[in-house]
């Protein structure tokens, strides 16, 4: 009878190490920051139209954090289409990706810019406009 006493505190002991041990810890990986951090602030866009590079036209594209969504970011003035007006973005690693949209009424803009380095990108989008589509390529430099 002895033994059963002994056998009954080591079993809730051992059930006790076990239990504690399979505790799950907290995610301890490094805060690798917001992905959507290289891609913020000001960039001056270089855009020539189709393959005509004669044609280009530089203006600033201020891009910021979409507060509604933390996977995107807001680019006013991108395409050119003026201050007031703002496109979004999605972003993956080293890429922005502007889904078709209108972001004035009848100018309607879609494309992608990819990080070419620190401070440039790379950029292909469509313009359609007053039934007009164009095609541009822009390099952007941060300001």
């Amino acid at each position: 009878m002895k033994s059963g006493k002994i056998r009954i505190p080591a079993l809730f002991f051992f059930m006790a190490l076990a239990f504690t041990s399979c505790v799950i810890d907290e995610d301890i990986d490094p805060d690798d920051g917001d992905v959507r951090d290289k891609f913020i602030g000001s960039w001056r866009f270089t855009e020539t139209e189709g393959f005509k590079s004669d044609l280009g036209i530089s203006y600033t594209v201020t891009i910021t954090y979409d507060p509604g969504n933390s996977s995107q970011v807001l680019l006013r003035n991108f395409a050119n289409a003026g201050g007031n007006y703002s496109a979004y973005g999605v972003v993956t690693s080293n890429r922005i990706t502007v889904p078709a949209q209108e972001i004035a009424p009848g100018f309607l803009v879609s494309g992608s810019g990819s990080s070419s380095g620190q401070n440039l990108m790379n950029w292909d989008y469509t313009i359609a406009a007053g039934g007009d589509q164009n095609y541009y390529t822009a390099s952007a430099s941060r300001q």
